[in-house]
């Protein structure tokens, strides 16, 4: 089982010639849920998206994809299957979980699939930066999704209480601390240890035989960075048997103990919320601070390759070409050494030919003496046959300026919701800190009450 997440960003490597082919950039899901290619190249203002199907990979390492050689990168369009799901532009991440009675319960942050079939087993579940940095993200079992749509994924309200009972970040962290010293975990090592060796070995083969059933409370991998078991994930038979050939079993008992720790979670409660509303209150004040940033990366990339384009087509226009350029018919668009104009730009974007143009470009230095500063123009000059016009410049333009609007329009609504959801969640931790200062004062005024009560009753039955 891999990680979506983990496997984007990582090397494609031809076993056939030893080479670095491509990077993946993004995972390809179809329906039913399963990965059914890698994206590796997006393609950009004048080429396609090419991939790499599932059935091509040779191996998923820690590091880096194996595929056998070259051939298996093919183009989007070539695999029906991934055509039809690039046009619907259907996506998993992001999708928000409900559970079917209406509770809101967060949303796909990535998935867990079989690096085999390509089959996707699990979703991790996140509440958000500020959820997640206080209780952790949560796994969702693909065989617990009720209902999969473009926008929500549902799931039965059972299966919504056990994710919300999944606990990790801040409050995990808080409570390992607090129950270390009577921690499930290490009262079972204790008595292993304490007991003669034939005891020990019955007592763990035991705990071997109880793994099935059990939760996970950490992501457990193998040394080939697969994933045996994620976080928050039943623990099965065939997870135990996987864990103890890849002689990761101790490492998935120390998990099931972890998770058998997080139970007494109830006894900390207050503790707990309360640590998690301060640490959520510094996370608010410092995103309100990163928001007032103008953080520049975050310009789409479609944005920055036109702006790229652009720059590039402003730098060669007036520059002459250094070899002949033809269109599709072998008709001459630009001679050796002609001076490159815009509509020499548009011809050469019309014929396919955009890209080898500018990259045919005459870069050099070339001084001229004061007699030689007056242009001339020969009949024969590009210059003069020039008609001006451009339209894919016009057009390029027109993108980055309609890029630039949306943009701010999106900064300005993401600003205006975040911080109404920051005043909301100001509001609740306000309500939860009275509610507790209640709860606390009406704990100090009912005990010395029954204390005072206690000594007057032992006062009067001391007296003769």
């Amino acid at each position: 089982m891999r990680k979506g997440k983990m496997v984007i960003g990582q090397d494609v490597l031809s076993l056939a010639d030893g080479t670095r082919i491509h990077t993946v950039k993004d995972l390809v899901i179809g329906d039913p849920a399963q990965i059914v290619a890698l994206l590796v190249d997006e393609g950009g203002l004048l080429s396609t998206s090419t991939i790499v199907p599932i059935e091509a990979i040779t191996r998923f390492g820690k590091d880096a994809v194996v595929i056998a050689d070259s051939t298996a990168v093919i183009p989007a369009s070539a695999d029906a299957r991934v055509k039809a799901i690039l046009t619907r532009k259907d996506r998993l991440v992001g999708k928000t979980v409900y559970s079917t009675d209406g509770q809101k319960l967060g949303s796909v942050a990535d998935m867990y699939f079989d690096e085999v079939s390509g089959r996707i087993d699990g979703l991790e579940v996140t509440g958000g930066a500020l959820a997640d940095l206080a209780k952790g993200t949560s796994y969702l079992s693909a065989d617990e999704i009720e209902r999969s749509g473009p926008d929500v994924v549902f799931v039965p309200p059972a299966t919504a209480a056990a994710l919300t009972a999944q606990i990790g970040g801040v409050q995990g962290a808080l409570q390992n601390v607090a129950d270390q010293a009577g921690s499930a975990a290490g009262d079972v090592q204790a008595s292993i240890q304490n007991a003669s060796a034939e005891e020990q070995e019955r007592r763990q083969q035991q705990r071997e035989q109880d793994l099935a059933g059990r939760r996970s409370g950490t992501e457990v991998s193998d040394e080939n960075g697969a994933v045996v078991v994620a976080k928050g994930q039943l623990i099965t038979a065939d997870i135990v048997e996987r864990a103890r050939s890849t002689g990761n079993l101790p490492v998935l008992l120390e998990a099931a103990d972890a998770a058998k720790a997080e139970e007494t979670r109830q006894q900390h409660e207050a503790v707990l919320q309360q640590a998690g509303d301060s640490t959520a209150d510094m996370w608010d004040r410092f995103t309100a601070k990163i928001a007032e940033m103008t953080d520049s990366a975050g310009q789409r990339v479609d944005e920055q390759q036109t702006r790229s384009r652009l720059a590039a087509i402003a730098d060669a226009v007036g520059r002459p070409v250094t070899k002949v350029i033809l269109d599709r018919d072998d008709q001459v668009v630009l001679d050796l050494g002609d001076i490159i104009t815009h509509q020499a730009i548009q011809q050469a974007y019309d014929a396919g030919m955009l890209d080898t143009l500018l990259g045919s470009v005459y870069k050099g230095q070339v001084e001229f003496s004061r007699d030689e500063m007056k242009a001339q123009k020969e009949a024969t000059s590009s210059v003069d046959r020039a008609k001006g016009g451009a339209a894919i410049v016009d057009d390029l333009e027109q993108r980055v300026q309609t890029a630039e609007r949306e943009r701010a329009a999106e900064k300005e609504r993401s600003k205006r919701e975040t911080e109404q959801s920051r005043q909301q969640r100001e509001r609740e931790r306000e309500a939860r800190a009275e509610q507790r200062a209640t709860d606390a004062s009406e704990d100090e005024s009912s005990g010395p009450t029954d204390a005072k009560a206690s000594g007057t009753s032992s006062a009067k039955a001391a007296k003769p």
